[in-house]
């Protein structure tokens, strides 16, 4: 049977983005964070700190930190703090990160020409440098420090004040480093090398609880004919203590769409789509040991469901070895969220096909898609829709338990306005925070929104949510 469904959706969204990321003369690897808008991280309260850009006149962009209290209080003025200024010619696209930095703060990634270039001449022949800055904030909104870096491509808090990055300041090479709280370089400013191949795609890294990385690509090398699946690790000290070339995990091809989370003690749990036919999932400990079968655990999916085309996974951790793999696939006709559960020793724990999160009649794809612990062995999955008798769009989000039941009846609708992205923190409370941004078009946000949603699935800062900007 053919497939046309799932390339409409999926492929068509990614060639969009791919042309973009290209136009602006990036590589081929396509970073994790989500696209657009604002980004968000809870503070560890139940509140958030936010990051957002106001577009003035002639491409003028200011980037804004917002601190939010638990019930929904702005904390750094009315329109939060100003971290910088700069010029670009779209909105921040994957270049716009935080994390909590375990204090009430926060460090930001955030990226801009300095001064006004030749909009004509192409990105890479504009004379002007195009700067990232990594800025760090306290408590109180004070800016501690400011770094210029290279290209960054993923970036997550090394659970100390700091952060570890994914950067690529030359196509294939790959560099790690370490920012610790005050604004240092333990593995030097240029970072650890790690083995980058020459095909890589959808880098993505995890902690591993003692200061250090895991990092995941799916990757044409070693047979040369398919894309695999490798895992490495830069220790607390930037050491490679799995050895200099990456560990194997995946090697019958056609693996896209890697994920990977803590496994809870000191390793990791990856999982992939293998083209549209299923996912798979595997676990590697603290040591680099492969822990599951080898190749790792198929789902089960079209198994269950023979035309489901499953794709697009994501995967959460409850921090006890277990993991949540969530997914779309159109076993209904249309698109449908399913997810399914997998014990620390690579058991399938839910019924066999996955448990369904939410189904709407919709002709387009869920994306983006967007999940986090709600830390009791569940999930909170966020969701993008637009439904096929209205066409109204909106954000859902939906709340599974430990067992994979649904927990919100049919889902939260947390925005029904034509919404461009979004992004989803832990409130640490068993609830959630997304931020979204809605208004002018695919490329370019209007405005910038906050929500919290509890653990029973009641919108905390208003109806329609906290609007960060005019």
């Amino acid at each position: 049977m053919r497939k046309p469904i799932r390339f409409c959706t999926v492929a068509l969204t990614f060639v969009l983005l791919s042309t973009a990321i290209f136009s602006a003369g990036c590589t081929c690897l396509l970073p994790s964070p989500m696209p657009y808008g604002p980004k968000v991280t809870g503070d560890g309260t139940g509140g958030a700190i936010v990051v957002y850009e106001d577009v003035k006149g002639d491409n003028q962009h200011d980037f804004y930190a917002q601190r939010i209290s638990p019930t929904g209080d702005t904390l750094w003025g009315e329109t939060g703090v100003l971290i910088g200024s700069g010029y670009k010619d779209s909105d921040s696209f994957f270049d716009l990160h935080i994390v909590n930095d375990g204090s009430g703060g926060a460090v930001i990634v955030w990226s801009a020409y300095p001064t006004k270039p030749d909009w004509k001449a192409a990105p890479g022949q504009r004379q002007i440098p195009y700067l990232t800055h990594l800025t760090s904030v306290d408590v109180e909104g004070n800016i501690l420090w400011q770094r210029e870096i290279g290209a960054i491509y993923h970036m997550i808090s090394d659970s100390s004040g700091g952060l570890i990055i994914a950067s690529i300041p030359e196509e294939q090479q790959l560099n790690i480093l370490k920012v610790d709280s005050e604004g240092n370089y333990p593995w030097g400013e240029d970072g650890v090398p790690v083995y980058f191949g020459q095909y890589a795609h959808s880098l993505h890294m995890t902690s591993d609880g003692s200061g250090g990385v895991i990092i995941v690509q799916q990757n044409l090398t070693y047979t040369g004919s398919n894309f695999e699946v490798f895992v490495q690790k830069v220790s607390s000290d930037g050491g490679l203590p799995w050895g200099q070339k990456d560990i194997l995990l995946y090697s019958l091809g056609g693996a896209e769409e890697v994920e990977i989370v803590s496994d809870g003690s000191g390793g990791a749990i990856v999982a992939w789509q293998v083209e549209s036919k299923d996912i798979r999932v595997h676990r590697v400990d603290a040591n680099g040991n492969v822990l599951w079968q080898q190749n790792g655990v198929p789902i089960g999916i079209t198994k269950a469901v023979e035309e489901a085309f499953p794709h697009t996974p994501l995967l959460v951790s409850d921090g006890s070895g277990n993991a949540i793999v969530i997914w779309e696939d159109l076993r209904r006709g249309l698109a449908s969220i399913y997810a399914q559960k997998i014990d620390a020793d690579g058991n399938i724990k839910w019924q066999p096909g996955g448990e369904e999160v939410c189904y709407i009649k919709t002709n387009s794809s869920f994306w983006p898609r967007t999940a986090v612990s709600d830390g009791s062995g569940g999930a909170i999955i966020a969701c993008s829709y637009k439904k096929a008798e209205t066409n109204k769009k909106g954000l859902l989000v939906q709340r599974l338990d430990t067992n994979g039941r649904a927990v919100w009846d049919n889902g939260v609708v947390v925005t029904e306005s034509d919404h461009i992205t979004h992004v989803i923190s832990s409130d640490k409370q068993g609830g959630a925070i997304v931020a979204w941004g809605s208004g002018k078009s695919m490329f370019k946000s209007g405005r910038s929104y906050v929500q919290r949603i509890d653990s029973n699935g009641k919108l905390l800062w208003g109806a329609e949510g906290i609007k960060l900007n005019e």
